[in-house]
């Protein structure tokens, strides 16, 4: 028994100098997005560039499972935030306080952190672990328990855990903290104005609602237990104003009698006449061991709360006091958990310097991905390491016909809705699986782009589109003057325009500008098409490969001189043509950057 001891004490002493670290393969990554200002695609060795802190976690969950206890080392989660910086929209409320933290790892599993947790308590409470280290039992458990109760439990120790981890260091219960996490999302549940402020902040009752079992109305406090704590009245804008004892009911009981359902996506909103409002997550009321002490007051000091009032509610143990809340009305209980979403997101017409805050946000939310081989490769850094389940681009008309040059029209045709259709059934499998599919799309995606036939098999209002720069914003760049000066321009294809030849007759008599896509394979038709009611001097210019900085051109020409023009041109592709008298006036000027 001697030895056996000695040998687990040694066992302990060698794993415990090791460190936990995540599996061979390629890095992930950990997006952070939403309100702030940099939204941010990190790698696990991005993050260790971060200067770390070791916190110990005991991880054991609500339902009595226990998984180990560990040290773990990692980032403030804290430090990436303000890296990223947090910005609210303009608005009567612009304090961040209501503001809540949506974290969400590889399964789809989700959890809320409130702003306040995470910029108001300590910031080793929350971190973004890199690595662990176990804590083992230093004494021999078979001297008090059977091998079928501590080998399961020791085995805990042992086991691969996903990095990067979310650990919650501050909670009795582990049910937050999760493994593989994949994005940190910052959301402003209530964006609109706040109402007017009243003459007299006072509310003489208040109500809890939205995801209850019994809506309140409570004016009284005396029905629930009674507790007083200690509030500090430190704030970000007035500094110190001193200490009061303030006695009231528990939050955490008034919202069992509101009779709310434990979901770690909940959040509470507590909001007072004048639109003042602070957010806490469902974890800080439930999981917190400082959670007992969040007290909705109506006595400071012992007298009854007139000022300001009827009820407070008062965080004792926020390092700041910005999120008390005076005259409190409304206690809002609501769910912030989202659901797989189809988004089709427009990454810029060329250089990764032309896709917008909002799609990097919106690929950061993706769970896989639908791109070609290129767009994959030009943004990977946003992509991080997510699965790509197709390509859709390679069942599109052309592609197919090249593909298969010795079918009938009949047979291609019907070979290519088989495998559009095919191609709209992966995506469906991917949502109900409940993953975020996003389809990366060329420049803006509502103008001829390749997605569209996956569009008209999805129920409408399914599908979010993220804008994206178009070919035709760089190619304005480029001209560098206003072609729309005799009022209007109309953007069109060769097809478009053969189709509706006093649209074009109208346009001309008008002198508006017409921008033409896909035009350079037709441009001798185009040509003999608007020569019907355009002069041979009328200015043209080609634009080729616009976004693209390194090869992007402009070609001056007149429609007497545009196939000339254009049969020089290495390009036959990537191009757009613009026709009208408005591109005579002065010169073009390179878009800025260049």
């Amino acid at each position: 028994m001697k030895k056996a001891c000695i040998w687990l004490m040694m066992g302990a002493l060698l794993f415990m100098s090791c460190t936990v670290a995540w599996a061979a393969g390629p890095s992930p990554s950990l997006s952070i997005t939403g309100l702030v200002k940099q939204p941010m695609n990190l790698s696990l060795e991005d993050l260790r560039a971060y200067q770390s802190i070791e916190v110990q976690f005991n991880e054991l969950f609500k339902d009595g499972i226990y998984t180990g206890s560990f040290y773990y080392r990692g980032v403030p989660l804290r430090a990436l935030l303000e890296t990223a910086a947090i910005r609210k929209e303009e608005g009567a409320f612009n304090k961040p306080v209501d503001l809540a933290i949506l974290i969400k790892n590889k399964k789809g599993k989700q959890t809320i952190l409130s702003w306040g947790e995470v910029f108001y308590k300590n910031p080793g409470n929350i971190i973004v672990a890199l690595s662990a280290r176990p804590i083992l039992p230093k004494k021999d458990c078979t001297k008090c328990h059977k091998p079928e109760v501590y080998q399961p439990r020791l085995d805990q120790y042992h086991r691969q855990i996903g990095f990067p981890k979310l650990v919650v260091a501050g909670d009795q219960w582990a049910d937050r903290s999760m493994e593989n996490i994949s994005s940190v999302q910052v959301i402003n549940l209530r964006p609109e104005a706040a109402p007017e402020r009243p003459d007299k902040l006072f509310s003489s009752s208040f109500t809890v609602g939205g995801r209850v079992k019994a809506p309140l109305n409570v004016a009284d406090l005396s029905p629930y237990p009674r507790q007083s704590v200690q509030t500090r009245h430190l704030g970000e804008g007035r500094g110190f104003h001193g200490v009061d004892l303030v006695g009231g009911a528990p939050l955490r009981s008034i919202l069992n009698k509101a009779g709310i359902t434990p979901d770690l996506n909940a959040v509470f909103l507590i909001s007072a006449p004048d639109g003042y409002r602070s957010l806490l997550s469902y974890g800080e009321v439930f999981l917190d061991a400082g959670g007992e002490r969040l007290l909705v007051a109506d006595q400071m000091n012992g007298q009854p709360i007139e000022k300001g009032g009827k009820f407070f509610f008062v965080p004792p143990d926020d390092l700041l006091a910005d999120r008390d809340v005076k005259a409190v009305e409304k206690i809002e209980v609501i769910s912030v958990k989202q659901f797989p979403a189809l988004y089709v997101i427009g990454v810029g017409c060329g250089d990764i310097d032309l896709i917008t805050l909002d799609a990097i946000s919106a690929m950061a939310r993706a769970d896989v991905f639908v791109s070609p081989p290129d767009i994959q490769k030009q943004f990977s850094k946003y992509m991080g390491n997510k699965p790509i389940l197709l390509d859709l681009y390679e069942f599109a008309p052309p592609v197919m016909k090249r593909k298969h040059p010795d079918l009938s029209p009949e047979a291609l045709e019907g070979l290519t809705k088989k495998e559009q259709t095919a191609s709209a059934r992966t995506i469906q499998k991917a949502l109900d699986e409940g993953k975020t599919v996003a389809i990366l799309e060329y420049g803006d995606p509502t103008i001829w782009s390749g997605w569209r036939y996956i569009h008209s098999q999805f129920p409408e209002g399914t599908v979010r589109i993220v804008p994206g720069i178009s070919s035709f914003n760089v190619s304005n760049a480029l001209i560098g003057k206003d072609v729309a000066c005799n009022g209007a321009i109309v953007i069109a294809t060769p097809r478009g325009l053969k189709e509706d030849p006093d649209m074009v007759k109208a346009i001309a008599q008008k002198g508006e500008t017409i921008c033409v896509f896909m035009g350079l394979k037709d441009i001798k038709d185009l040509v003999a098409l608007l020569k019907k009611w355009y002069t041979g001097t009328t200015p043209v210019a080609l634009v080729y490969k616009a976004g693209y900085a390194a090869s992007e051109t402009m070609v001056k020409t007149t429609l007497d001189g545009v196939v000339a023009a254009a049969d020089k041109a290495a390009e036959k592709f990537l191009g757009l043509i613009y026709v009208g008298p408005c591109l005579a006036a002065g010169s073009g000027s390179p878009r800025v950057g260049d």
